[in-house]
């Protein structure tokens, strides 16, 4: 067991000799000075764990010592216990405020003086441990903090190359895009030739069959690249005010040969003074993505409805079809479907295409929000809201 090591500093060797035998046991091991410079060098030359010093003593008085001890950083930390025969509250004070811990009375009481200087080597003991933790907390948080670092540094990494990565892609699609359509136009312009050259109503079936798989190539590529671009923000939308019919119109008319082949009809019910905010590009893209939705799913002979209603200073426009309603889920899988993770994407929903993908994350960018109505009387209404211009 190590012994405790207490200095005892008094000008008085009785005075010392009784302080000995009171703390002759086995677990201290005991020094003395006769004089503060003395007990000083002392300190210097060696460790203590407790000073029990005097107050009384030529030359440098207690309060002397305690204050040079405190201002060191090697002595700061030992506790001191003052012996005096001074119980006056002034000096008690003064004791205190030069940075002594404790203080007993002569004539010394055993009891009392071991009381206190048990407590205080407990304390010590104490703290020490408490620093020695909190070093050890420091070591501990400094090296976390650097895992942590490390680890954003490696994140940070990760992301960059994950964003060329992101830019390969688009530019690898953009640069596909690009190359098919050159030879797809040529395509559809061969067939367009055809079409008004041959005279076989079977062949001419034909072709224009080939038309509509050139056509919806050529807009898969379309949406796939509109896809990546809103989605990792990419697009710059340029916003103005835009007549509600006329965006209904065009992208409409884009889907003749699906309304023809559908033998849908197409009903347009819009005031041509309806006028909304947003991008030209995207709306038209939303508009014939909804209506292409529609149609697609839509009984043959029925109608598919267009309609637009001011509500405020917003335009409701919606789209109304008679085709089967959205499965439980669908709405929310296609409206998340890049929030979801991979394992979870292999969901097979009758309504679900990569156009209502688009049609949300257009609106997103527009800071409005797509509705999907299962209507009680059988068929859909898929809706947005856009303020008016």
């Amino acid at each position: 067991m190590k012994k405790h090591r207490i200095l005892i500093v008094d000008d008085i060797p009785e005075n010392i000799k009784v302080l000995q035998a009171i703390l002759s046991d086995s677990s201290y091991e005991i020094q003395y000075a006769l004089n503060g410079k003395d007990a000083l060098m002392l300190c210097v030359a060696d460790s203590f764990d407790l000073i029990l010093l005097d107050i009384m003593m030529p030359e440098m008085d207690g309060y002397e010592v305690c204050k040079y001890l405190k201002s060191k950083d090697k002595t700061k930390d030992i506790p001191i216990i003052y012996l005096t025969a001074k119980v006056d509250s002034e000096d008690i004070v003064k004791g205190f405020e030069s940075g002594g811990q404790d203080y007993v009375t002569k004539p010394f009481n055993p009891q009392e003086l071991i009381a206190r200087v048990n407590t205080h080597l407990e304390l010590k003991h104490k703290n020490e441990s408490l620093k020695f933790m909190n070093l050890q907390l420091e070591e501990r948080v400094a090296a976390r903090t650097m895992e942590l670092q490390e680890a954003n540094n490696e994140l940070q990494e990760a992301n960059l190359q994950l964003a060329k990565l992101e830019d390969a892609k688009n530019d690898f699609l953009s640069l596909m895009s690009t190359e098919l359509r050159e030879p797809l136009n040529g395509i559809v312009g061969f067939a367009d030739m055809l079409e008004f050259s041959i005279k076989n109503k079977t062949n001419l079936k034909y072709v224009r069959f080939i038309k509509q798989a050139v056509e919806k190539l050529i807009g898969v590529s379309d949406i796939a690249l509109l896809l990546s671009a809103l989605r990792f923000e990419r697009y710059e939308m340029k916003v103005q005010g835009l007549p509600v019919y006329e965006i209904v119109k065009t992208s409409s008319d884009k889907l003749k040969g699906l309304i023809t082949e559908r033998k849908v009809k197409l009903k347009i019910d819009i005031p041509k003074n309806y006028i909304i905010r947003g991008d030209e590009r995207l709306l038209l893209v939303c508009m014939e993505k909804i209506i292409e939705n529609a149609v697609a799913n839509t009984p043959s002979r029925s109608e598919v409805y267009v309609g637009a209603e001011l509500m405020g200073q917003k335009i409701k426009v919606f789209v109304k079809d008679a085709g089967t309603h959205f499965a439980a889920g669908e709405v929310n899988y296609t409206f998340r479907f890049f929030d979801l993770e991979k394992n979870e994407r292999t969901e097979e929903f009758k309504r679900f295409s990569p156009g209502l993908v688009a049609v949300k994350l257009v609106m997103d960018l527009h800071k409005a929000k797509v509705d999907v109505e299962n209507l009680k009387e059988g068929g859909v209404c898929v809706s947005f809201l856009l303020p008016e211009y």
